[in-house]
């Protein structure tokens, strides 16, 4: 059973608790939304909080284009985006209430988040869905839309992007395909990411991020991630993102549907949509699935050998629900 409560939650005002029994999510709806906490009960969250407001911005560009009172925070925890990015028109300050309905279908509970549109022209709706069909489940389903509302023919991408708390190491798989004479592998690197950085490793099945805490400098790397998962261990859980990619999508950023982050504050585990071409009123969604896992093990974030028998103890790769379809529908009642 899910039990779904309204609270106060720290600085971040009202938020809306969902919890099974073995994990629990708490979603802002004062600002955001954001999903500003995800943990197994009894443990630490694995998101980040930035009650400090460490991470904003209130540039003179960004208050030029959206207001002169406007600042953009980070808040922290899990957001939607779309892509490409661009600045300012990506860093929308999303300070002000979220419409929010609790929902129950068959005994299933979840929210409908919708925030106001933007200056932008887009309108985001999520639903979020905890799992309660399997005792002792942590299963997640977020399907996120972008609705645009420009009143012109936009093209972007969905980009859901899930902000880590610091500490955190990151594995996620590089294709293993046989292409032939094709290539299989993009690997995309920003101007800001150094390819020697030492919280940075890649081999041929995989490739690890780590967060360090007061690093001074920041990285980013994109794939084609056709497996669908990328996995952030800390706190005692490994926290597990499920995704999906069309082999031959059209893919922001040279084709790349997953991306991550790191500075000296945060870790981010990102997936990314196709790019697609709306007309006005037209909707783009993506769907995503979490897991959380408790795990004491360690593993050599350097070492093929060492990550794959850590991937291999806890089934990384297989571990995809049937949340996917069973929810889905759910979204669209």
């Amino acid at each position: 059973m899910v039990n779904v409560t309204e609270l106060n939650y720290k600085n971040f005002g009202k938020c809306v608790k969902l919890d099974n029994g073995t994990a629990s999510l708490i979603i802002t709806v004062d600002v955001g939304p954001r999903i500003i906490s995800y943990c197994l009960n009894g443990k630490e969250n694995m998101l980040l909080e930035d009650v400090d407001r460490e991470f904003q911005d209130g540039s003179q560009e960004l208050r030029e284009y959206f207001g002169e009172d406007k600042t953009w925070y980070i808040y922290g925890g899990h957001r939607l985006w779309s892509s490409p990015e661009s600045y300012p028109h990506s860093y929308v300050p999303d300070n002000e209430p979220v419409e929010y309905e609790i929902l129950d279908w068959d005994g299933v509970k979840g929210i409908r988040l919708t925030a106001p549109a933007t200056r932008t022209g887009q309108l985001h709706t999520t639903y979020i869905w905890l799992d309660r069909e399997n005792k002792g489940s942590s299963r997640v389903q977020i399907n996120h839309s972008i609705t645009n509302v420009s009143g012109a023919i936009v093209t972007l991408a969905p980009w859901a992007l899930t902000v880590c708390a610091a500490g955190g190491v990151e594995i996620f798989p590089q294709s293993t395909a046989d292409n032939g004479l094709l290539s299989n592998r993009r690997n995309v690197f920003w101007s800001y990411s150094d390819i020697n950085d030492d919280r940075f490793f890649l081999s041929n099945k995989y490739g690890t991020l780590q967060q360090v805490k007061g690093a001074p400098t920041k990285f980013k790397i994109g794939i084609n991630n056709e497996d669908g998962w990328a996995a952030v261990v800390n706190k005692g859980q490994i926290f597990l993102k499920n995704f999906s990619m069309e082999k031959d999508g059209n893919y922001p950023d040279y084709g790349c549907n997953f991306e991550t982050f790191t500075n000296g504050i945060f870790l981010e585990c990102e997936s990314l949509g196709e790019l697609e071409t709306l007309k006005n009123g037209q909707t783009v969604s993506l769907t995503e699935e979490w897991e959380l896992i408790e795990c004491s093990d360690t593993f050599d974030r350097k070492n093929e050998e060492s990550i794959d028998e850590f991937v291999k103890k806890y089934d990384l790769r297989n571990r995809t629900g049937d949340m996917f379809s069973a929810h889905t529908a759910m979204t669209h009642k």
